[in-house]
């Protein structure tokens, strides 16, 4: 599965990979944000258990209005997962293959009723949601600091200043030059010549 990528330019880069499901632990969710946007690209599954390609979005920060994790319990995978390892433990008598592929569906839907899930808010108030392992919820938090720290940042201040320093940086060049101009327009003191 491709990772994020970011155009040249793009600065203040952090990413940053999850585990969307507690069984499929090998499948990765890549997530990205730059000082200009959130990138990520995760897996599509069948059943929660069978990879089948993967889904990209980009998010604009100029068109986020937040970004929040929520952590949630599923009742109805709790209670499907529940009835399939019911069925599945009794169809194992019937029939082995059909029995343990229902209790592999069983565990998948009970491991993953608790979920961590990043939010992000649109300003028009639309809500993108991501979720991952619940194991990896502080990872997750920590992530969601990263893009409110870019989000939220004042970009008013940090042009001002970046302007500034591009103002010092040439005021520094023009004093070096008038330093060596100065420095060439001076007479240079010929040493004396002894008389004989």
């Amino acid at each position: 599965m491709p990772t994020p990528q970011f155009a040249p330019g793009e600065d203040n880069i952090a990413e940053e990979s999850f585990s969307p499901s507690l069984i499929m632990f090998w499948l990765k969710t890549n997530m990205g944000v730059s000082s200009t946007r959130i990138a990520m690209t995760s897996p599509n599954t069948v059943l929660g258990l069978i990879p089948l390609g993967y889904a990209d979005a980009v998010y604009p920060l100029t068109n986020v209005a937040g970004v929040g994790v929520n952590t949630k319990f599923s009742v109805s995978r709790l209670v499907f997962g529940l009835v399939l390892l019911g069925v599945g433990s009794a169809a194992m008598d019937v029939s082995g293959a059909l029995g343990f592929v229902l209790l592999v569906l069983a565990v998948s839907m009970l491991a993953n009723a608790m979920s961590a899930t990043l939010r992000i808010t649109n300003n028009a108030g639309g809500v993108s949601t991501v979720g991952v392992s619940i194991l990896e919820k502080a990872k997750l938090e920590q992530f969601r600091e990263q893009v409110n720290q870019r989000l939220f940042a004042d970009r008013a201040a940090l042009r001002h200043g970046e302007h500034m320093q591009v103002q010092n940086q040439q005021l520094h060049t023009q004093q070096q030059q008038l330093n060596a101009q100065q420095r060439q327009s001076q007479p240079v003191d010929q040493p004396k010549q002894q008389e004989l």
